[in-house]
């Protein structure tokens, strides 16, 4: 008779749950340390492809660890505790004509078993059951065979005479249910990406945003592109305090007029300066960072200016580094970042 649960098998199944549970531990600590060493690599020119960098490695690392955890560690460890279950529990021996059944259950908290019908020559045939896994090993439908059984469990089968009529031999499928096992998990790995989603997005923002005594804040009435790269620029001249420099066009804050109020900077077409005179530095008059008859364009490689009317840029009477002088700075250092073809003139 061949046993299904021996000493060998079940030294075989421990040393493979242990050697998935160390390349769980690894994986998990991989994730972790990946997440952790993506945010130290933030930087402002960077941040929009680190976020998304971010994202789908914690999302694919993650799929990787509920992958190996359940289909691996947590199998194996199931597997475990049946092959304990049929070593400990008493045996009985059954002989009859054995057939597969295409019925797969998954027992809850235990393994996926299938059932397997032993006629005995009895009214009706036995039902009993069997580790998907072992399904390999089990002799041909039709056979006649003695199986050792343990509450109702088989453990061991021993091939007494073959099918006569080959022909005859069940054509069902004789492969664990792996895919379908597999497949289970969609909806865990889906609810795993939403989460990585919005917890790296609360982190990225964390990291990428601070309160307004450190960053300086301009908000532009127009078209912006790159304006990473301009943040970066002004981040490296400004004082030690400022941390960050945020570039936003007005559209940025629609959905509320706080953020444009306590900005520091504004850059905004004449036609439009009355709208938000409110907003700036009384007696602020503006200086101009693009004007069409001259040629003026300041820092023309970012903001898109419109080519009908002149832009000036503002002080904001709310800002908060008004007395410290990072605000003045900061537009130090915009007016001076004239574009090739105004340094040319």
């Amino acid at each position: 008779m061949e046993w299904f649960c021996t000493d060998e098998e079940r030294s075989a199944l421990k040393a493979r749950e242990r050697r998935l549970t160390a390349a769980f531990r690894i994986l998990a600590g991989v994730t972790a340390a990946a997440f952790i060493v993506i945010c130290l690599l933030i930087r402002t020119e960077n941040a929009q492809a680190m976020h998304l960098i971010l994202m789908i490695s914690t999302a694919f690392l993650g799929w990787a660890c509920i992958l190996l955890w359940i289909l691996g560690v947590k199998d194996s460890r199931t597997q475990l505790g049946h092959l304990d279950m049929l070593r400990e529990g008493e045996k009985d021996f059954r002989e009859g004509t054995l057939t597969l059944t295409r019925d797969s259950v998954q027992i809850p908290k235990s393994i996926r078993i299938r059932k397997v019908l032993l006629d005995t020559g009895e009214a009706s045939p036995q039902r009993l059951n069997l580790d998907e896994k072992w399904i390999p090993r089990l002799p041909p439908d039709g056979s006649k065979v003695r199986l050792a059984l343990i509450h109702s469990y088989i453990a061991g089968a021993e091939l007494l005479e073959k099918p006569e009529d080959t022909a005859a031999v069940s054509g069902v499928s004789r492969k664990p249910a792996r895919i379908r096992k597999a497949a289970k998990l969609i909806p865990l790995l889906g609810i795993w990406t939403i989460a990585a989603v919005i917890f790296g997005s609360f982190v990225f923002y964390q990291i990428t945003d601070t309160d307004p005594a450190h960053k300086i804040t301009i908000y532009v009435d127009g078209e912006l592109r790159n304006e990473a790269q301009l943040a970066a620029r002004l981040e490296k001249e400004l004082p030690e305090q400022i941390r960050m420099v945020q570039i936003h066009p007005f559209r940025y804050a629609m959905f509320g007029s706080a953020a444009l109020k306590g900005a520091d900077l504004f850059i905004v077409p004449d036609s439009e300066k009355d709208q938000f005179a409110d907003w700036f530095v009384p007696g602020d008059e503006g200086r101009p960072v693009y004007d069409p008859e001259t040629g003026l364009s300041v820092a023309g490689n970012w903001i898109l200016y419109s080519s009908e009317e002149t832009y000036r840029l503002y002080s904001g009477a709310e800002s908060p580094h008004l007395e410290d002088g990072a605000a003045r700075r900061a537009a130090e250092l915009l007016l001076s970042m004239k574009t090739e073809k105004e340094e040319a003139q």
